[in-house]
C-alpha cells in the first residue's frame, strides 16, 4: 500500500455510507463474492477483493474495510466504491468492448464534471512526461498495457471492473489528449455516479503515485 491510499482518519460514516452499508449487509456474502469475482472467508466473515494491486478485506455485515494483514483503512471513496461494487455486481461477463463515460447510463448528465475532475488532471500532469515513467506508475496500480495510444493502460479497479486510460502525449507545440474508457458491462457493477467517483479516484492515485516516484526525489 502507499501513503495516498490510506484513510486520513476513521471518522463515522456519512449518510451516504450508511445507505450503501445497509444495501451491502442485506446481500448474501457468498453470492456477492461469486457475482463480483471476490472470495468469501466464512470463518472470519470477510470478503477479500483485489483492487489496484492491493488485496482488501471487507468485514461482513459491518462493511469495515482494511488492507489485508493491516489495521489501515483505504481512502473513504475507495471504501464507498468497494461496497457499491459488491452490492451491485451481477456476474455479467466482461464484453471486452470499450465505451466512453457518455455511453454509460445517463452518462451525459455528469460528463462535464467527469472531464474536468478525471481526464483533464491526467493531461495536466502527464502530457509531457516520459512514457516509460508513466507506464511504471500504472504498473503500481496493477495495470497491463495494450496498443492504441502512447500509453494505453488497463487498470483493474475491481476483478470485473477495469478502467482503460489512454494518453497521447504532447509537446511544446501540440497539446496532448487523454480519455478514460470502460468495458461495456460497466453498469452491471457500478452505477454511473459511482463510475464518476472511480475515474476521479484512479486519476488522482496515478498523479499521487507519480509524485511519489519521480517528483519527491530531488
Amino acid at each position: 500500500m502507499f501513503s495516498y491510499m490510506i484513510a486520513e482518519d476513521k471518522k463515522a460514516f456519512s449518510t451516504a455510507f450508511e445507505y450503501i452499508i445497509r444495501d451491502f449487509a442485506a446481500e448474501d456474502p457468498v453470492k456477492m463474492s461469486e457475482n463480483s469475482g471476490a472470495v468469501f472467508d466464512p470463518k472470519q466473515s470477510v470478503i477479500r477483493v483485489k483492487s489496484l494491486g492491493q488485496v482488501l478485506e471487507v468485514k461482513y455485515p459491518e462493511g469495515d474495510i482494511f488492507f489485508q494483514g493491516s489495521k489501515y483503512m483505504p481512502a473513504w471513496n475507495w471504501r464507498w466504491l468497494i461496497l457499491h461494487y459488491l452490492a451491485r455486481a451481477d456476474n455479467a461477463p466482461l464484453e471486452n468492448k470499450l465505451i466512453s463515460y457518455r455511453e454509460l447510463e445517463n452518462g451525459n448528465v455528469n460528463y462535464t464534471a467527469f472531464l474536468s475532475k478525471s481526464i483533464e488532471p491526467l493531461l495536466e500532469n502527464f502530457s509531457q512526461e516520459p512514457v516509460e515513467q508513466i507506464k511504471a506508475v500504472c504498473l503500481k496500480l496493477g495495470a497491463s498495457f495494450e496498443k492504441g495510444a502512447d500509453v494505453c493502460a488497463k487498470i483493474p479497479l475491481f476483478p470485473r471492473f477495469p478502467l482503460t486510460i489512454k494518453l497521447w502525449l504532447g509537446d511544446d507545440e501540440i497539446r496532448g489528449t487523454a480519455n478514460i474508457l470502460f468495458d461495456r458491462s460497466a453498469n452491471h457493477y457500478l452505477d454511473t455516479e459511482a463510475i464518476n467517483e472511480a475515474g476521479i479516484m484512479v486519476s488522482n492515485f496515478l498523479i499521487e503515485q507519480y509524485k511519489l516516484m519521480y517528483k519527491q526525489k530531488n
